[in-house]
């Protein structure tokens, strides 16, 4: 009995203290539970600042305080079993801009993103061997991700000018791979995440509000990519620095595709993470965009600061 009771507390403090390191720490998506968490719900809030435009010519013109976006979220992710989980993110966009002659103000509901996880494996998880309860210390978290994005906001389409648009306007669907594999345990991890994003094809009739010929227009093909190291000081405290981007292609007309159309990006986050109690987490965030190419707005250089605030349903059951 006494030896059941010791197995039962190192199982439970290993996974407590693994939690605080995998598994919605990641400065991308703070909607994952860890393998010990049931639910978990976020409020979170965006500063966005634009500091130039994009000309005609695709040239990147730096201006100071052009616009920018205000962006609180709520988001939330339960655990159905021990494979599966889903989120989904509710935002609200608020738009400010600087320009003369143009609307000061605009805002909305954003686009809402459904999101899941399949996690084919978990780090640190426990298994029987001739009698004997182990823990498999090689092998890797990994899951397969997919969403879909709902043109809930208001796009290029209704609204009355650019500081009104709070949405791209498409039905968005994305599949992905999510890797996270500890060096250090409790102390260090390095993770990896990619997606592919499809968009379908959009039919405008309007454009600013204003009757057009009916077209079609849809987003090129998208590739997002970001590779996460994650320090943790203590049990309370940890960082997390991260390299990501994106590509896009041509956007389309009509089915032709648009002539150096194409976007991508590069960008930079540091989040530091605070975990007053198990179940609560306080993570601000920065974030540097280097612009390279706006033909949609995808990637201007920007300068965004975030925080968010998150409370976990516990669940220390073994699923």
């Amino acid at each position: 009995m006494k030896k059941l009771l010791i197995l039962i507390f190192i199982f439970l403090i290993s996974k407590a203290s693994y939690s605080q390191v995998c598994c919605g720490g990641g400065v991308y998506d703070v909607a994952v539970l860890s393998l010990n968490k049931r639910a978990l719900f976020n409020v979170g809030y965006k500063y966005d600042n634009n500091l130039g435009v994009w000309d005609s010519d695709k040239e990147w013109r730096k201006i100071s305080q052009t616009s920018y976006q205000m962006t609180p979220a709520f988001s939330g992710a339960y655990r159905f079993n021990k494979e599966f989980q889903a989120g989904i993110l509710i935002p609200l966009v608020i738009n400010k801009n600087e320009l003369p002659g143009l609307p000061s103000d605009g805002s909305g509901i954003g686009d809402v993103v459904l999101s899941g996880r399949f996690e084919i494996f978990h780090e640190y998880s426990l298994y029987k061997d001739k009698g004997k309860i182990l823990t498999d210390k090689k092998t890797p978290y990994f899951a397969v991700t997919f969403g879909m994005t709902f043109p809930t906001g208001k796009s290029d389409e209704e609204a009355q000018s650019e500081v009104g648009i709070s949405g791209k306007g498409y039905f968005t669907t994305s599949l992905g791979l999510s890797f996270i594999k500890t060096i250090l345990k409790d102390k260090i991890q390095i993770g990896s995440d990619v997606n592919w994003q499809h968009s379908f094809t959009k039919t405008y009739e309007k454009y600013y509000g204003e009757s057009v010929p009916p077209y079609e227009r849809r987003q090129g093909e998208r590739f997002n990519y970001s590779v996460t190291a994650n320090y943790l000081l203590n049990f309370y405290n940890s960082v997390s620095f991260s390299l990501g981007g994106f590509y896009q292609s041509d956007y389309s007309i009509n089915g032709t595709g648009i002539s150096n159309s194409d976007e991508s990006a590069f960008s930079m986050v540091a989040s530091y993470t605070w975990y007053p109690k198990t179940y609560v987490r306080v993570s601000p965030l920065i974030k540097w965009n280097i612009p390279n190419t706006g033909y949609g707005k995808n990637a201007t250089g920007t300068v965004l600061y975030g925080l968010n605030l998150v409370y976990y349903l516990e669940n220390l059951e073994d699923l």
